[in-house]
């Protein structure tokens, strides 16, 4: 089957996007199919991947290494591709332009749904959110009625978009490639190591990981703490690190090759985060992958990967509470790897390949 993945983020930008594009790409290659990837332009960045088309795009003012452009792709070279598929992984203009494609090469047009977008423009918009939501909201139904199916990476994406009036929905989670998974060993606690991966950006709540880490002190005072990624906040995450004296205890490393991980996770006890507006994070089950447990927060999202107890815990929203968990979970290391052992277990049910053999059992049914 040849396919054509329609985004507005890609390599070198790092998110869960980017990533999951990349690993359902090589998981469908490696079952012999054809994908092409339909991406903006990269101001000095070259492509190893022949099949990765370039559409022209301009620096976006407001974030770094997210150009934003509208997807192109001439009618003559896009029939040369002799597509069987296009999948859009955006709404909105991405959206629309991969609507135009798929109707002028008479092919089925496919929609995941990745983000929970009605939540990040109430951190962006919060002033005029009714009147952006409503817009959202149309262009999401919109996106769906031209598309044979809209794919939910979880159960909870499907819910929302339902009480949107949006019916034709499937769930096909997220997964990861097989380099990711290695069965957990015993490791020293000697020093406790957390571990965050994501932006640094209002909707991932980053200054109540530093509070927790100010709790943690107090319990753990030689702990360390990696904080992989960047965005937005990071000077001033940095900066409140610096006041609450944990330069000591976390280190920001900046974005990170995700080769580079399962290698960083032999060191790893936990990994945290304590966003609210999630969907099914790649970067959570990367690291469950390697059998880390995950701290998050009640109603996040994040239930059907972290299951309390099962593959991480579930915590309310109060950094000391949530300090005092990690430091308990610490003090008994016959239940902490039971925990880690049932974290690889369950993770093992989201890989890579699984979502590339949903997607293909879905494609071919609506194949013409």
């Amino acid at each position: 089957m040849r396919i054509l993945f329609i985004t507005a983020s890609y390599l070198p930008t790092i998110n869960g996007v980017t990533s999951h594009v990349s690993s359902t790409t090589q998981a469908l290659r490696k079952m012999g199919h054809k994908v092409f990837i339909l991406a903006p332009s990269f101001p000095g960045y070259r492509d190893l991947d022949k099949d990765v088309i370039r559409y022209p795009s301009l620096p976006n003012p407001f974030i770094k290494n997210y150009p934003v452009g509208i997807p192109f792709l001439p009618l003559k070279k896009a029939r040369k591709l002799k597509i069987d598929i296009v999948h859009t992984h955006h709404p909105l203009v991405i959206g629309q332009a991969a609507a135009q494609i798929a109707e002028r090469l008479g092919k089925p047009l496919f929609f995941t749904a990745h983000t929970q977008y009605e939540q990040y423009l109430n951190y962006y918009f919060p002033r005029g959110y009714d009147a952006t939501s409503k817009i959202l909201i149309r262009d999401l139904v919109k996106i769906s009625q031209k598309s044979k199916k809209v794919i939910c990476p979880s159960a909870n994406v499907e819910k929302r978009l339902i009480k949107h009036g949006i019916r034709n929905t499937v769930v096909i989670n997220n997964g990861v490639e097989d380099f990711f998974f290695n069965k957990p060993q015993e490791k020293p606690f000697s020093p406790l190591t957390l571990a965050y991966t994501g932006r640094l950006n209002r909707e991932k709540n980053p200054f109540e990981l530093i509070k927790v880490a100010g709790e943690l002190k107090k319990m753990v005072p030689n702990f360390k703490f990696w904080i992989f990624g960047s965005g937005l906040l990071i000077q001033k995450v940095q900066d409140q690190t610096l006041k609450l004296g944990l330069e000591n205890n976390i280190t920001f490393t900046g974005e990170v090759d995700r080769k580079l991980f399962p290698e960083i996770y032999k060191s790893v006890h936990l990994f945290i985060t304590l966003s609210l507006s999630e969907v099914m994070p790649i970067s959570i089950l990367e690291a469950m992958a390697s059998g880390i447990p995950t701290i998050s927060l009640k109603e996040s999202g994040l239930e059907e990967i972290v299951i309390d107890k099962k593959s991480g815990y579930i915590c309310e929203r109060d950094p000391r509470k949530i300090a005092e968990k990690i430091y308990e979970i610490t003090k008994d290391k016959e239940n902490y790897y039971n925990l880690a052992q049932k974290t690889y277990q369950f993770t093992l049910n989201f890989s890579a390949k699984s979502t590339a053999l949903k997607l293909i059992d879905l494609y071919t049914s609506f194949k013409s």
